[in-house]
Parts: C-alpha cells; structure tokens; sequence
C-alpha cells in the first residue's frame, strides 16, 4: 500500500475517535465544570483539528510544481511544530486557571465542590479509546519504517491525552470517597488543582521532543533515527561494489521526504566505471523506496 495512504488512513480514524471524544468531553466538563476536564475536553478538540489539518498537509505535501520541485513535505514539520507549541500554550494557560482556583479557596475560602460523578465512567471510555488510538498510531507509522512526522505527533499527542484521562479518572475515584468532614476536605474544592499540575508535569516533555525533532527537520538538519540510519547505510554499502570506499552517509529528513548524501572516494575518479556506478545508485534507489517511498541519492567524490 502507498506510504500516504496508509498516513491518511491512519489520519482518518483519529479523526473519527476524536470528534466522538471531543464532543463527550466537552459535556462532561460543561456538566461539572473541573479545570482538569477543560484540559481533557480541549486538548482533544486540538488533536481533533490537527488531524483535519495534517489530512489536507498530507494530500498536498507530496504534490510536485515548478516553484516547488521536490515537493512540500517542509508542511509537515512545520504543522507538528506548530501543533506542540499549541500544546504547550493550552497546558501553561491551564496551570495558570487551577492555581487562581486553588489560590482562592486556600485565602479567601472561595471555591464550588466538584461533582466527580460523571467522570468516572466517561474517563474509563477516553482511556480506552486514548491508549488504543495512540497504539494504531504508532503501528501505522511503523509500517511505513516510523517516516511520519505527522503520525509521531498525533501518536504523542493522543498518549498525552490518555495518560490525563487516566489521572482525572484516578483523581476523581479518589475524591469520590472523601467525606464532607474529612482533613483531605480541600480536594473536593481544589482536587483539580493537583491532577491538573500533576498530569502536565509528567507530559509538558512530549511536546518540546516533537518541537525538537520538527524544528531539526525544517533547518536541514541530520536524521535523529539511528534505526533508519543503520538501514540506509546498509543498504548503501551493500550496493556498492567493493573497490569504491564510502567516507560518509548523511541522511536528511523533512516530513516523509528522504535525501541521502553519500561521500566516496575520488581520488581513483578515473578507474571508476561511472555507467556500473550509475546502475549501483538506482538498485540503491530501488530498495529504499521500498521502504522510504520519497527518497533521494545523492553520491558525491572527495577528493
């Protein structure tokens, strides 16, 4: 199958999952009004728009033009990092809610008890359709040798979602059973305060890799995957016939577009039979593609 179509595809049913946990987690948190939902319910409702987004980068990103010859596979770093840093701002501007929350209650004695009631049974559905699309990303994304900058981010962002569902949930089974007269009585009143700090504590590191790995994409910079990078040069260096030594293989990556650069020796320029060298660089080609879809070769003499 084309490595797009099994992108899109993967894109496809998160978008499905994500509007039916949008749409729930926007009721429960309207019901109950806890902060830590508000992350929940919106951070799905991101997820949920970024996989519409990353449907049309996706279908746009490979097309080839005059001004854009090789493509704009540049879109899909660009998208993943704007995405996280979107993350980061909503998971920041949460923090900022609960703690004026908490603040509150603890000077002035200003709060409203949090009705858990409806959030059991709705976080136990959001893990399970949290965790399970998260894995269907992954797997897809393995399929095509982990080559999607777009279905990386989606399978992080779904994870982060999971794993704050799972907290809430904890949180609020926890709550649940507090008594009105009970010392632990400030968690009815601020217990969102806590699950929220606490969840994006354990999850603000999942954005800033994608940042990282999206943002060495866009400025040119090496493939950070070692694993594919073992995969390439073997490829390289078993196509190649023994008389020609290779110096280096540096690969670039932006998206799902490959560029492999490959340095070998030029001092014996002369002896080498460029017209085998030229046939060697196509069966190089012709099995990379087979598990990179948008690769390219570059083999360059050092003198």
């Amino acid at each position: 199958m084309n490595q797009k179509r099994i992108e899109q595809r993967g894109l496809w049913l998160g978008i499905l999952i994500n509007s039916i946990m949008a749409v729930s987690g926007i009721t429960v948190f309207l019901i109950t009004d806890i902060e830590a939902l508000f992350v929940d319910a919106y951070f799905t409702v991101i997820t949920l728009v970024s996989g519409i987004v990353s449907i049309i980068i996706s279908k746009v990103s490979s097309k080839k033009s005059q001004r854009f010859p090789d493509g704009l596979f540049v879109l899909e770093p660009i998208f993943s990092l704007c995405q996280s840093l979107l993350t980061i701002i909503l998971l920041s501007l949460s923090v900022i809610t609960v703690s004026v929350k908490a603040y509150r209650y603890f000077a002035f004695g200003e709060g409203q008890m949090m009705n858990v009631g409806p959030v059991l049974p709705y976080e136990m559905v959001m893990v399970c359709l949290s965790f399970t699309l998260s894995w269907f990303y992954a797997r897809q994304n393995k399929k095509i040798n982990n080559s999607s900058t777009m279905l990386l981010t989606e399978t992080k962002g779904t994870l982060i979602d999971g794993i704050m569902s799972s907290g809430i949930g904890l949180a609020a089974l926890l709550i649940f059973f507090i008594p009105v007269n009970s010392p632990l009585r400030f968690l009815l009143y601020t217990g969102d305060f806590f699950v929220t700090v606490t969840l994006i504590a354990f999850t603000i590191k999942m954005p800033f890799q994608v940042i990282k790995l999206a943002f060495i994409e866009i400025s040119g910079g090496v493939l950070q995957n070692k694993q594919v990078q073992q995969k390439v040069e073997h490829v390289v260096r078993t196509n190649l016939a023994d008389d020609i030594l290779v110096k280096s293989c540096v690969i670039y990556k932006t998206g799902m577009a490959f560029r492999v650069r490959v340095l070998i020796n030029g001092s014996s320029h002369d002896s080498i039979n460029l017209k085998k060298l030229a046939q060697q660089k196509q069966q190089i080609l012709t099995e990379l593609r087979h598990k990179f879809a948008f690769m390219n070769l570059d083999l360059v003499y050092d003198s």
